[in-house]
């Protein structure tokens, strides 16, 4: 059934008393406290269940505190329940965590990795030149302009983070930042600046990438076990070699999370779990689509409501059936754009027939469509869609 994803959370996330619960009840999460706290010699664990909410969110500190209890949130998961996933995504700190999860890189590693990030992060703007602020009720084109517009060399401001159609992170000189967001609120547009200690995803914190690049090249990266939507191309890693690059890159590419989102929507997701501290990546998610189903696991009692799983089986069912519904229509009605009418209809026709069948089954409710049926189904309209060339960008308007 290719329809579970697991996300996990980035900077942001943390709260003290994070991961306690698995600590009380899992053997596993002692065991991965105590080697994050050997990794980067420090106690994690009471940075995570007493220290002091501003020490915790120190960006050298969150980031190793955050992946720990994520790790930790998706092995209990994998022990308890074991359901294995069909794509892992991360909101950039969380991509270290799908790697980890995914087998591309070990837990020690990457605990010594986002520490060494945070670190650099943290320095990288030490006069407090820069800032970041999310907008909101603004189309991400025109921020984009908005921000070509206000931003010179000297005085960068770009998007940092595409979380939503209508919520965007920007990054940059405060200045140039400023502008931005005066343009922006002319135009309807909403802002919220962010407490961070740098402007992060900006060419601002070029310097530290390429001090990070040291720390990248020391480890070793393998193909993981299931695919990871990289935040700076959107789509999955090609293997265990292309990881280092993209994660120099992560730290002044913007994070392309709605993209990320519909690539997983069209690839027939509809339930995802947030592995780790809070819910925010599921609250993002209803903001983008209304076809996938959003859980989280971030304490002891979510393992609990995950292992009953009816409810959720019959909603992620249903959801598929609407998403389906969906891409049954738009696959027969949208716009043929391959030019080559001969390879198409040899393509395309027995597809249509299949469909078609299955379409009159679902419409009757007779004989209602097995999973395997459900997941058939997909295939053949993601089938119909490349049968017509129809560009990614046309098939995430589709299913919006």
């Amino acid at each position: 059934m290719n329809s579970l994803a697991f996300l996990f959370p980035g900077q942001g996330s943390q709260f003290v008393g994070m991961g306690k619960s698995f600590w009380n009840d899992f053997v596993l999460a002692k065991r991965l406290f105590e080697e994050a706290g050997d990794a980067i010699s420090m106690d994690v664990k009471k940075l995570c269940f007493d220290g002091d909410m501003n020490e915790l969110t120190k960006t050298m500190n969150a980031q190793p505190a955050i992946l720990t209890v994520s790790v930790i949130a998706f092995q209990v998961y994998m022990q308890e329940i074991g359901i294995k996933p069909h794509f892992l995504a991360g909101h950039s700190l969380g991509e270290y965590s799908a790697l980890v999860c995914a087998g591309s890189l070990s837990f020690q590693d990457a605990v010594k990795l986002v520490r060494r990030r945070g670190i650099l992060m943290q320095n990288a703007d030490p006069q407090r030149l820069g800032t970041m602020a999310a907008v909101t009720q603004i189309e991400l084109q025109t921020l984009q302009e908005i921000c070509s517009e206000m931003s010179t060399e000297d005085f960068p401001a770009g998007i940092a983070c595409m979380n939503s159609d209508q919520q965007h992170v920007i990054s940059g000189h405060r200045q140039a930042v400023e502008r931005v967001i005066k343009i922006a609120e002319e135009r309807g547009a909403k802002h919220t600046y962010l407490n961070v200690s740098a402007p992060f995803h900006s060419s601002m914190i070029q310097p530290a990438s390429e001090q990070f690049q040291a720390a990248l090249h020391q480890c070793t990266f393998r193909d993981a076990a299931w695919p990871i939507i990289s935040n700076v191309t959107a789509v999955p890693y090609r293997n265990g070699n292309s990881v280092s690059e993209h994660l120099h890159q992560h730290m002044t590419s913007p994070v392309r999370w709605a993209e990320s989102m519909y690539y997983l929507l069209l690839h027939g997701v509809t339930e995802v779990i947030e592995m780790g501290p809070k819910n925010v990546l599921g609250s993002l998610l209803k903001k983008i689509t209304n076809h996938i189903a959003a859980y989280s696991l971030g304490q002891t009692s979510d393992v609990h409501y995950l292992s009953n799983s009816a409810d959720r089986h019959k909603n992620v069912v249903h959801l598929r059936k609407k998403q389906l519904h969906k891409m049954m229509i738009q696959s027969i009605i949208s716009r043929n754009y391959n030019k080559d009418a001969l390879a198409y209809s040899n393509l395309a026709t027995p597809l249509f027939a299949q469909l078609q069948r299955l379409k009159e089954r679902m419409e009757r409710n007779e004989n209602e469509l097995s999973e395997e049926e459900l997941d058939h189904s997909i295939h053949l309209c993601q089938h119909i869609f490349e049968a017509k060339q129809i560009p990614a960008l046309e098939q995430l308007r589709i299913l919006k």
